[in-house]
């Protein structure tokens, strides 16, 4: 549902887009703790988008993933409470 929702919309698939740069960015000059972080933090993130039932929420979801893989690789990662 919500892999259609991204690639019918041009805003949600550039975010995506985004994302997954930095995703691979991130991983590739992660450390073995921060590898492990950020695939657990994706798991949670896809999870969080998929019960998303709007486009504006999708978005948001987005933007914070992507704040979320720059705190992990800045080391300013702090858990949800």
């Amino acid at each position: 549902q919500s892999e259609l929702a991204v690639c019918e919309n041009p805003g949600l698939s550039g975010l995506d887009r985004q994302m997954a740069a930095q995703f691979d960015s991130a991983m590739s000059r992660a450390n073995a703790q921060q590898r492990a972080l950020l695939q657990r933090t994706r798991t949670r993130f896809l999870a969080y988008r998929e019960g998303c039932r709007s486009e504006s929420c999708m978005a948001d979801a987005y933007r914070g993933r992507i704040r979320e893989i720059g705190d992990i690789m800045a080391g300013r990662w702090q858990p949800p409470r």
